[in-house]
């Protein structure tokens, strides 16, 4: 959170390519170091670095979507990195569980851990330097024909493209925007539940009463819901074309699962109805990609975009949680009453800029091409021009102008 402010200013100063890639070496460097820890003091300042090197890889990741993309293509690409939180659950709980086994060597298995995924994680990085994409502008991989065409083809996101001129007026207006203040809260609702749960689901799952080796085999089939319920969240998006009956609709089984660990005994016949509420929670990893998108779609202007749990489960709460898990069926209802009126103030932001497109002599509805694959505009576009011609749209597209500032730009609700 401290360094938040300070790398919304480096995505926008400096080349993803070379940040991003930078970010990741450091990050693996001090997981590694990590292993060297011997008291809290020590564990904590590492963690500190660890979540400085995290902050702006996710926006990033956004970014690099946007910039590459059209609208209806960003799902996808954020559904494919993000499903990672399921395939770490899956493949992470497998290592995990071997290293757990290792009791007789120099070191704990923990440190083995920190090590081995830190140097992974290192290299990883030292090959991104040779493979993370520039902006198509600069990319090296593309003609500088191909290069118009990619710039081109995302003309109708009206969302700009990537500058380096940190512009503080977009930061001020995203201050005031109303829809900043509503993604943060409801980014923020999500988190402290899902957050909870991503470092605590262990605890919870041993207070049903299995040993550690069960809980990470059983976090096994958990990480498997997570990739299914984000691939379904993502196909559902393809076929509704909206972005906020996702979110509430997977928002239902973390509700419903909170409230049955919350009512539930916790003797051994109550274990397989704890289990299948544990296992509901999974539902939670595919509101946070519906999320972004849906945030990412509906913000533009570079610096506009770049600005954008712990201590709820303690040992002494413990088998039950009761006080934590009340907090998070609060935040999970919080979150998806704030996820309906959004979409009610993105209707009323849809009908202001059609009236103020009636005001400026153009057409009042316009067609929001970033949201339908090239066969539906060829089609839609092929006897239309014949007959009559079409408003031109898109011509203040690579402007750098925030969603607010920009009359043609379409909210997908």
């Amino acid at each position: 959170m401290a360094l938040q402010p300070l790398s919304a200013y480096f995505l926008v100063k400096f080349k993803l390519s070379i940040y991003i890639p930078v970010l990741v070496m450091c990050w693996g460097s001090t997981l590694a170091c990590m292993a060297a820890a011997r008291d809290f003091p020590g564990l904590l300042i590492s963690r500190f670095f660890l979540g400085g090197f995290e902050t702006s890889t996710q926006a990033a990741f956004i970014l690099v979507g946007q910039m590459w993309y059209k609208r209806h293509e960003q799902g996808l690409r954020l559904t494919i990195w993000y499903s990672n939180v399921g395939w770490v659950n899956i493949i992470g709980s497998l290592i995990m569980y071997g290293f757990g086994h290792i009791t007789n060597g120099a070191i704990h298995s923990y440190q083995i851990a920190f090590v081995v995924l830190g140097l992974l994680t290192l290299l990883w990085g030292i090959a991104s330097f040779f493979i993370f994409p520039d902006n198509p502008v600069q990319s090296k991989f593309l003609t500088r024909d191909e290069k118009v065409i990619a710039v081109e083809r995302i003309r109708a996101n009206q969302q700009g493209v990537e500058t380096k001129i940190f512009k503080w007026k977009q930061v001020l207006e995203t201050l005031l925007d109303l829809k900043s203040w509503c993604w943060m809260s409801l980014l923020l609702l999500h988190a402290i539940p899902a957050g909870a749960i991503n470092v605590f689901g262990p605890l919870i799952v041993r207070g049903f009463g299995y040993d550690g080796y069960d809980v990470m085999l059983f976090l096994i089939p958990y990480g498997a819901l997570q990739v299914i319920c984000m691939v379904g969240s993502y196909w559902l998006s393809t076929k509704v074309q909206y972005k906020s009956p996702l979110v509430v609709v997977f928002l239902i089984p973390c509700i419903v699962g909170m409230t049955i660990l919350y009512v539930t005994g916790r003797s051994q016949a109550d274990q397989p109805a704890l289990l299948v509420a544990y296992y509901l929670l999974s539902a939670s990893s595919a509101v946070a990609p519906a999320m972004l998108g849906w945030q990412a779609i509906n913000t533009a202007g570079h610096t506009k975009k770049a600005s954008i749990g712990p201590l709820l489960f303690e040992p002494k709460d413990g088998p039950f949680y009761h006080s934590g898990i009340l907090a998070c069926i609060i935040c999970y209802s919080g979150a998806a009453a704030l996820a309906l009126f959004i979409t009610a103030y993105l209707y009323y932001l849809n009908k202001k800029n059609e009236a103020r497109r009636v005001k400026a002599g153009k057409a009042a509805k316009i067609v929001d091409y970033s949201m339908t694959t090239s066969e539906v505009k060829d089609a839609a576009l092929g006897v239309a021009d014949k007959e009559e011609p079409q408003p031109v749209i898109g011509r203040r597209a690579f402007e750098d102008l925030t969603d607010l500032h920009n009359d043609e730009f379409i909210y997908v609700l």
